[in-house]
This record gives structure tokens, sequence and C-alpha cells, in this order.
């Protein structure tokens, strides 16, 4: 939690929060664990925000006890997605507010984690769970989850390594780009300088042994904000090549890819970058 004082939108959601899991105790106490993440904890959630919470038990119960646990705070469920065996996520409104659960079990949950942590999975839904259990605040099982977060806070060198490979790892040809810029192809120009913005982010986070997954990136500056190992003004070049036209925009992406490869170069020697090199080297539109 920031050390800033929160501001109202936040405190009023902090506190719908521990309702919503205090609403959970009495079903299996001794397994409880209940947090709360997102832009409530970063002191950053505004009137459209809505609340992520996670409620994990030892093994849940029936979906009618999950309801009814809802139901003492809020409404019904407007929104289920799965069920209690292999995990859930619901929405309903509490005081005009929407909540969204994600119901867990602990084995699956620390099976997710480890899918990043021993398995060491590059390209992972599992990275933004594993983000929002690093930031979360406690709100029943408190000790639980900071045994969570200090396993997560030991970010293991091997996955930043597969990050970085994988994010190199792509079908973008220099060369074709410099064809493309011939053709009329404005929607491929710009899906390409996305896919390839997200690479170069999924790189960059690997370097700085930070989470990442491109599944709902919001708050890009707030991300860039915590890289030390980066090239000058990422979040701002990346904003402007998105809103230039082709032939500017993918100068200003092969020098932003040039940089990074520089950057894994310096502080990842071990990753070899003969093709990555070569497919940059490519690039040299009319």
């Amino acid at each position: 939690m920031t050390d800033v004082p929160l501001s109202d939108e936040a405190r009023i959601r902090l506190a719908i929060a521990q309702r919503v899991a205090d609403a959970h105790r009495g079903i299996d106490d001794a397994s409880l664990l209940s947090f709360v993440s997102g832009s409530t904890v970063e002191n950053l959630a505004d009137a459209r925000s809505d609340i992520d919470m996670s409620v994990v038990f030892a093994a849940l119960p029936d979906e009618n006890v999950l309801r009814t646990a809802c139901r003492r705070v809020g409404e019904d469920w407007f929104f289920s997605r799965g069920n209690t065996t292999e995990g859930l996520v619901v929405s309903f409104w509490v005081d005009g507010i929407e909540v969204q659960i994600g119901y867990n079990n602990t084995a699956t949950l620390n099976a997710d984690l480890d899918e990043l942590l021993v398995a060491h999975s590059p390209d992972s839904l599992y990275h933004k769970l594993a983000e929002g259990v690093l930031k979360a605040v406690p709100l029943a099982g408190a000790d639980r989850l900071t045994a969570l977060q200090q396993r997560l806070a030991e970010f293991p060198p091997a996955l930043g390594r597969a990050m970085v490979t994988h994010g190199l790892v792509a079908p973008l040809s220099w060369r074709g780009v410099a064809q493309l810029l011939h053709r009329d192809a404005p929607l491929w120009c710009r899906d390409i300088q996305v896919d390839t913005c997200y690479r170069l982010l999924q790189v960059l986070c690997g370097l700085n042994r930070r989470y990442f997954t491109r599944f709902q990136v919001k708050r890009m500056r707030h991300l860039a904000s915590k890289l030390s190992i980066t090239p000058p003004d990422l979040a701002g070049r990346i904003e402007a090549l998105l809103s230039a036209a082709p032939r500017e925009a993918f100068a200003s992406l092969h020098r932003l890819e040039g940089e990074v490869l520089d950057l894994v170069a310096q502080h990842l020697p071990e990753v070899e970058l003969g093709a990555a090199r070569s497919r940059w080297a490519a690039y040299a539109p009319e």
C-alpha cells in the first residue's frame, strides 16, 4: 500500500473489499485467504474503478455458499466464469461499485505460481496473478499472503532469461517491413508495431526481473517508470510511434529495438542475439 494518504475513492473501495472478505468468514476460517489488489491498493482508483479481490480456501465450497456470502453485502452475481474445482471468477455490485472476485483453492494457486517460479513460463497470464499478489493488501489470512509475496519477490533469473529470449523470437522481418511501407496496409503496419512494442516490454521486464503479460496492459507509464534498465523515455516513445505515420513509426521502432538489443547484450551477454541482430540490420527503407 502506498504511503500517501488514500484518496476517497480508494478508501471507499478498500472498506467494501474488507466487508466482502468478512462475509466469507465462517466457511473455513482456518484456510481463508483474501486480499485486494489493483488500483485500490495503488491509490489510483477513480469513480470508474472496480474492486479486484481474491478469495482462497483449501477447498472451495459449493457455489451457492459463495453466492450467499456475496449477497450478505451486495447484489447477486451478474457474471461468473469457471467452477469451484478449477477456479471461479465472479462480478457483482456493492453500493454501486463493481466487485470482482477470483476464487481459488490453495493447491491450484500454488501450482499457478509454480508455472513462473519453477517452470519459468515466459508468456503466461499467471504473470498478472503474480503482479497482483505482490502488491496486494490482506483482508484475511495475512500470514499466508506474506508467504506468497516472499516467494514471488525472489524473481528467478531463469524466468527473466526466458522472457528475454521469448520476446526476441518473433516473426517480425525488418526486411519485410521495408517492403510493406510501399503497400496499402496501414492496419497491418499498426498491428506489427503494437505486437513489437509488447515484445520489447516483455524483454525489458525480463531484464528488470518484473512479471509481465500483454493481457490488459494498463498504466504503461507507471510500468515504464519502474524499469531501471530501459531506453530513455520508453513510454513517451511508444506513445509517439503508435500515433505516427507508418514510415516514421517504423523508423522510431527500429531505433528503439536496437537500443533494447544493446541493453540485452550488456546485461545478459549469455543470450544469443545473432538472429535478432541480423533481422534488425536488414531494415533499409527506400
